[in-house]
């Protein structure tokens, strides 16, 4: 998989607000909220052209419903791919390029995910350098996306720090990004 990281979009929005009025379609009466995470989701950052969406269940024994629902409008379950209370799903020709997880509320990958995003839309500057690292990493990896993934999870570990996580849930996310990223999507570190 090749990584390309291109100059923040405001398409990105209308990406993601298109697709999330769907989603809200399909999975009328299960409560949950429907998040835009990852880099697209950070306005100005620079970022991979691929929208992240958290589908995020008040009560994960919804799970079954949702997934019955998603499969109805086109999507394939992949599993949790190795992460704890994330599940992917992926379409076979989206209309716009997307990953879609559906979580377990108190699942570390989301708060990784919302943590990572909410601290680089209040900090400018931490978004700049990040966007800015992902550029550099973008073209040393050009055609690696393991190794791309890799060499931004110091960087996300040193913000999440700030953001009181604990060391171990700081060395889960570093680890899960030594995981077969192509099969994981390097679903579980921020974008």
């Amino acid at each position: 998989m090749n990584v390309e990281v291109v100059e923040y979009s405001p398409n990105w929005k209308t990406w993601f607000q298109t697709i999330e009025n769907r989603l809200a379609d399909a999975i009328k009466g299960i409560d949950c909220n429907i998040e835009h995470v990852g880099s697209t989701s950070v306005e100005g950052l620079a970022a991979k052209p691929i929208i992240d969406i958290d589908i995020i269940l008040t009560d994960f024994s919804d799970f079954e419903s949702t997934k019955s629902a998603l499969k109805s409008v086109g999507y394939a379950h992949r599993g949790s791919l190795g992460l704890e209370g994330r599940e992917m799903f992926s379409q076979a020709s989206p209309d716009y390029p997307h990953h879609l997880y559906v979580c377990d509320p108190n699942c570390l990958a989301v708060k990784n995910h919302i943590t990572f995003r909410d601290h680089l839309r209040l900090n400018i500057q931490t978004a700049s350098e990040y966007a800015a690292l992902k550029k550099a990493l973008a073209e040393k990896f050009s055609t690696d996306v393991d190794s791309y993934c890799e060499a931004k999870s110091e960087f996300i570990a040193n913000v999440l720090a700030q953001c009181h996580f604990k060391a171990s849930e700081l060395n889960a996310i570093k680890n899960s990004n030594t995981i077969d990223n192509d099969k994981a999507s390097s679903t579980f570190m921020a974008k």
